[in-house]
């Protein structure tokens, strides 16, 4: 019985080059009766990708396809089995057919399968749809500029003594793109800071794009997009003071009782706002001039000053002009008087030369209450040329005097511009 087995198995071994020898020569035959008697195959091709290039008539009227519809379809082919054997959804190329879209709305549209150009297949499914939604799409852009843009930071507050100056974002524009329904129905966007709480130094805070529409009601709506969501808003922060209103006299002369003059002025404090600490040491804001040589009586009903502040500073109180009034303003007049040339006296005459005043009287007015001016006489009246600092040379030099009254504590003094002209001779040298 082992010899048997043993035989067989021998003899088994010696055919089974000649079976797989049959057994591929057989394969290779039924391959080429199966080409001959069936020459074409069909298979399924799944996951095609569908591109979509809008018509010109799109283009021109801003009609573009809405995000969300399916992007891929199936197709059947036939062909060679050796051809279509091993093809994928990369071999073929879908496009809809966007000859029938003509405005906005929903559509089912064809789609066109080829194969690719180097791929030998033939598409024999048919009438295959794609449903679309198609939109007006236009892009707006907003701005602070033009106001449709505004920056908000309404949850930062101020600490004590400080003031909220400005407000501003970075970039100042935002550009929406979407359906122009949904555009138009934007009336303004608004960035918020997203800071909240006291501060006493400007801050910075990442800006939060809200889309208001009408009566400033939010819209949040996915299918409106923004070319930008990172924006930066800078709050600036000031030191704020009230200060009182001050003013200064100049041309007083030194016996003159400036307390005299009862003055008031309008508005009595300015409230001022700076970049920096320098307000902290500021007790008063002194608003300008007044020049007691030009206040007449017409002037001593109200002075007009412009309210001036240095570079950087903020006027918050909104005053262009302070109105100086004085009391008691009917009760001043003016008088004529003459100075004569023995009350004309010069002070610090250089050494080198002789000075001669030619002027023999000068013609002044004196502004002050009516009881006093009726008290003064021309003796009263003192004219006095300071040549400190004069740079004279021979000849005739027109000077300008300044005016003192007899006495003390006066109320009364000279208005207007006077001259007095003067005769320098160089003196002779001596051995």
């Amino acid at each position: 019985m082992g010899k048997f087995l043993k035989k067989t198995l021998n003899t088994f071994i010696k055919e089974l080059k000649n079976i797989i020898i049959a057994l591929l020569v057989a394969i290779v035959a039924w391959f080429a009766i199966s080409m001959q008697i069936f020459p074409d195959i069909s298979s399924h091709v799944s996951d095609i990708r569908v591109t979509a290039t809008p018509t010109e008539y799109m283009t021109e009227n801003d009609l573009s396809i809405a995000e969300g519809y399916e992007g891929v379809v199936s197709a059947r082919i036939s062909g060679k089995r050796y051809d279509i054997g091993n093809l994928s959804a990369e071999d073929f190329v879908a496009t809809l057919d966007l000859s029938g879209v003509t405005g906005v709305g929903e559509y089912n549209v064809g789609v066109i399968i080829t194969p690719k150009s180097n791929v030998n297949c033939k598409v024999i499914s048919d009438g295959a749809t794609v449903k679309i939604k198609v939109e007006k799409i236009i892009s707006k852009t907003f701005s602070i500029t033009d106001g449709s843009m505004i920056v908000t930071a309404d949850k930062v507050t101020a600490a004590e003594n400080m003031k909220i100056d400005s407000i501003s974002v970075n970039p100042a524009t935002i550009t929406l793109t979407g359906d122009a329904a949904n555009i138009e129905a934007v009336r303004k966007v608004e960035i918020r800071s997203e800071l909240s709480g006291e501060t006493n130094q400007s801050v910075s805070s990442k800006g939060k794009v809200v889309l208001l529409g009408d009566n400033d009601k939010e819209i949040n709506n996915p299918d409106i997009k923004a070319d930008n969501n990172n924006f930066t808003v800078d709050v600036t922060l000031f030191k704020q003071k009230t200060l009182p209103l001050t003013v200064q006299f100049t041309n007083v002369p030194a016996n003159f009782d400036l307390s005299s003059l009862k003055y008031s002025i309008y508005p009595e404090t300015l409230t001022i706002s700076s970049p920096d600490d320098s307000l902290d040491a500021q007790e008063k804001f002194e608003v300008g001039i007044i020049d007691l040589s030009q206040l007449t009586t017409k002037y001593l009903q109200k002075v007009s000053l412009p309210i001036t502040l240095p570079d950087g500073y903020k006027n918050v109180s909104g005053n262009n002009f302070a109105m100086i009034t004085f009391e008691n303003a009917d009760e001043y007049t003016f008088l004529n008087f003459t100075v004569q040339k023995e009350n004309i006296r010069i002070a610090n005459a250089p050494e080198g030369y002789d000075i001669e005043i030619l002027t023999n009287e000068i013609t002044v007015n004196v502004t002050g209450p009516e009881e006093k001016i009726s008290e003064l006489a021309s003796k009263d009246i003192y004219a006095t040329i300071d040549l400190m600092g004069t740079t004279l040379t021979e000849g005739l030099k027109d000077v300008t005097p300044e005016f003192t009254l007899r006495g003390s504590n006066v109320k009364c003094w000279v208005t207007g511009e006077y001259k007095v002209t003067l005769e320098a001779t160089a003196k002779e040298e001596t051995d």
